[in-house]
C-alpha cells in the first residue's frame, strides 16, 4: 500500500516538473522575438537615414557653391602673391634664356598712362585676356586672367639678360633704351597655363600699352580696343615652363 502511495507521488512531482519546464519555454520564446525585432528597427531606422542624407545634401551643395564663387576665371585659382610669384620666377627663367641668345628682358610688358575706370585686356586666340582689374566689367567678365608678362628686345646700353626698361617719364616709354631696329617680343602669361605673344620691333615702335585696350567706365567695349592681336607663342619651352610653375600651385 505504502509502495502505490510513494509511485502515485512521484508522478504528481514529475507532471509539475514537466509543466514548470514547458511554461519557461512558453516565456522565452516572446522575448527573444521581440529583441530582434529592436534590433532590426534601429538598423533600418527611415528617419535616421533621410536625415543623414540631407545633411550630406546640404553640405555638397555648400561647398559646390563655395568653389563656384571663388573661381573668377576658366583658370587656375591663383592668389595674387602666387600670381606674382609665378611671373618673377617666369622673368627669372626667361633672363637667363635672353642671355644666351644677346638680348635683354624686362617685366616692364604692360603700362599706361592716364585713363578711366575700365578694366584693361588683350585678344587671343583664345578670348580676352583681363590684364588688369579695376570692376569694369570685372575679373568674371574675361574667360582668361594674367599672370603677369615680359617683353624681349635689344637694348640699346648692350646690356643682356633680365634689365630695368622703366624710363624717367611713361611719354618716353620704351624708346629710351630699346632699339625698335631690332625684333621685341611681349610675353602675355595666362591663368589658363598659356604664353601668349606679340610680335613687333623691326622698325616698327611700340610701347607698354601696344597690344592692349580699356573697357569704358560703364563695362562696355569702347573705342579703345587693341589694336593687334596676341598669339599663342611657339616658344615651346615658355609653354612648358609657365605649365611647370603654375602646377607647383
Amino acid at each position: 500500500m505504502m509502495k502505490i502511495i510513494r509511485y502515485a507521488l512521484l508522478g504528481v512531482c514529475s507532471i509539475f516538473l514537466l509543466s514548470g519546464c514547458s511554461s519557461g519555454k512558453e516565456a522565452d520564446t516572446p522575448a527573444s522575438s521581440t529583441e530582434i525585432k529592436v534590433s532590426v528597427t534601429a538598423k533600418s531606422d527611415p528617419a535616421t537615414s533621410e536625415t543623414v542624407s540631407t545633411r550630406s545634401s546640404d553640405t555638397q551643395t555648400t561647398q559646390s557653391s563655395s568653389e563656384t564663387e571663388s573661381v573668377a576665371s576658366q583658370g587656375v585659382r591663383l592668389s595674387d602673391a602666387q600670381r606674382e610669384q609665378i611671373n618673377l620666377a617666369f622673368l627669372e627663367w626667361a633672363g637667363q634664356r635672353a642671355a644666351i641668345g644677346n638680348m635683354a628682358v624686362s617685366g616692364w610688358y604692360f603700362d599706361h598712362g592716364a585713363a578711366g575706370r575700365g578694366d584693361w585686356y588683350a585678344n587671343t586666340p583664345d578670348g580676352q585676356v583681363q590684364v588688369q582689374n579695376n570692376g569694369q566689367p570685372g575679373k568674371s567678365a574675361f574667360p582668361i586672367r594674367a599672370i603677369g608678362g615680359c617683353v624681349f628686345y635689344t637694348s640699346k646700353d648692350g646690356g643682356i639678360g633680365e634689365q630695368e626698361l622703366a624710363a624717367g617719364s611713361f611719354a618716353e616709354n620704351y624708346s629710351v633704351k630699346m632699339d625698335f631696329t631690332k625684333p621685341v617680343s611681349k610675353y602675355l602669361l595666362g591663368d589658363n597655363g598659356v604664353v601668349y605673344e606679340l610680335k613687333s620691333g623691326n622698325g616698327e615702335m611700340l610701347s607698354t600699352n601696344t597690344g592692349f585696350g580699356e573697357y569704358v567706365d560703364d563695362g562696355s567695349i569702347g573705342e579703345y580696343t587693341p589694336g593687334v592681336a596676341f598669339q599663342i607663342s611657339e616658344d615651346q619651352a615658355a609653354q612648358e615652363k609657365l605649365q611647370e610653375l603654375i602646377q607647383r600651385y
